[in-house]
């Protein structure tokens, strides 16, 4: 199993048994543990809700990574925005070669 789909797998289980502990605790009209275990029921299925994504995950090398979140850090921006503005520069890269190549 993918690592990516082991964590959600994971998350939707604990929300399961949260689920589960919330309502057995109103069952036993403990409201604490209903509010408790609801809260965290309601932050695992936000977690998974919110990780899904439109973008296919790519693995980078450790070094890359590190390059990536120290420019981030430096520029404050997210890191999907450097990594966007790389491959886009990496991509530009790769057509003006292919011109050249083609021109001669």
């Amino acid at each position: 199993m993918h690592t990516v789909t082991a964590s959600r797998f994971a998350l939707l289980m604990i929300a399961a048994v949260a689920a589960v502990g919330a309502i057995d605790a109103a069952i036993a009209s403990t409201w604490d543990l209903v509010v408790l275990f609801a809260v965290i029921s309601i932050a695992a299925v936000g977690i998974v809700v919110h990780g899904v994504s439109r973008r296919r995950a790519v693995a980078v090398r450790a070094d890359l990574a590190r390059w990536l979140a120290v420019r981030a850090s430096d520029g404050g921006e997210r890191v999907d925005d450097v990594v966007d503005r790389a491959i886009a520069a990496y991509r530009a890269g790769i057509s003006v070669e292919a011109g050249r190549e083609a021109s001669g």
